[in-house]
């Protein structure tokens, strides 16, 4: 049962890793146009497609990095994916995220 456990948190905590870096990546993607190049694998798709493969990518590797830790406190987990979700949503909100890249142009 302790190993189930764990195993949820550590998805846990790798979603909550790959949401905070999905927003910080969109948010400089827009400001630096140097990232937004290094992001676009596909020209058709441009650089959306280099945004969500470098987060599934931190999602897996966050994965294997928890796994070497005893993750144990639940609350903790639950409230770190919940208060990263609801940032991950006001972050990509259009009149929030276009202040935030204005301030970084």
């Amino acid at each position: 049962m302790e190993k189930s456990i764990s195993t949820s948190l550590r998805f846990l905590w790798a979603g909550s890793f790959s949401l905070t870096f999905f927003w910080v990546l969109n948010i400089l993607k827009e400001g630096f146009s140097f990232i937004k190049d290094f992001l676009n694998f596909y020209p058709p798709i441009g650089p959306l497609l280099g945004l969500f493969i470098f987060s599934i990518l931190v999602f897996i590797l966050s994965i294997f990095v928890l796994r070497s830790f005893k993750l144990t406190n639940q609350k903790k987990a639950y409230f770190a994916y919940v208060f990263s979700a609801i940032l991950f949503f006001l972050m990509v909100f259009p009149p929030i995220f276009e202040v935030v890249v204005d301030l970084f142009s």
